[in-house]
């Protein structure tokens, strides 16, 4: 099935958003962030919005043309967020948005990521930041076709992809696009499970 996919602009990231928040509704390390699904719902629009702007200035950000999922990328070279680009980008204010709490359970379990990350990507890669579809299109083949364009560069430069995940299910589907498994950790004070994938 073929899927239209678009890079996103600025005037269509709410409706990106509202996507990756229905994508994100039942992952783990969301409802870990936002223990209260109605809480959840309403303060996963600012977050993911603060990722997709991130990503529109300092990365690749696709979506559907309907808007069923989005895919936000950082670049070979530009995969740490700086303070500066977290304050430009939006991603600083995310206490003040999502609220103290969430954010600090939010970051706790990012930085534990993180240092994997650091570790086994020491050479310039692309990095999947989010990759989400709304649970009404999944399995339709969106998650492939987000995921195609910057696929298909990353291999003609010869560029590694990195990306991780707390969703048990994306990781049969992460296989099937041919990453392979680095690492299966468990973040000590959520108790969420992490997996980390590379492709080359």
């Amino acid at each position: 099935m073929n899927h239209q996919i678009e890079k996103l602009t600025q005037p269509n990231l709410l409706f990106a958003a509202r996507a990756l928040t229905n994508a994100f509704l039942e992952d783990p390390l969301q409802a870990y962030v936002f223990p209260e699904e109605a809480e959840r719902k309403e303060k996963s629009i600012p977050h993911f919005s603060a990722v997709l702007k991130y990503g529109l200035l300092f990365g690749e950000v696709f979506t559907a043309s309907n808007f069923e999922g989005a895919v936000v990328w950082l670049k070979p070279g530009q995969t740490t967020v700086t303070p500066g680009k977290a304050e430009q980008g939006g991603l600083a204010a995310l206490p003040q948005t999502i609220g103290e709490a969430p954010f600090t359970r939010f970051i706790s379990v990012l930085n534990y990521a993180d240092q994997f990350h650091k570790q086994d990507m020491n050479e310039p890669h692309w990095y999947t930041m989010v990759l989400g579809v709304d649970p009404a299109f999944q399995g339709r083949g969106y998650g492939n076709a987000l995921l195609s364009p910057v696929l298909e560069e990353a291999k003609s430069n010869n560029f590694p992809v990195y990306l991780e995940t707390a969703q048990p299910k994306n990781v049969s589907f992460y296989k099937h696009m041919g990453f392979d498994l680095i690492r299966e950790v468990v973040e000590p004070i959520s108790g969420i499970k992490i997996w980390t994938f590379i492709k080359r």
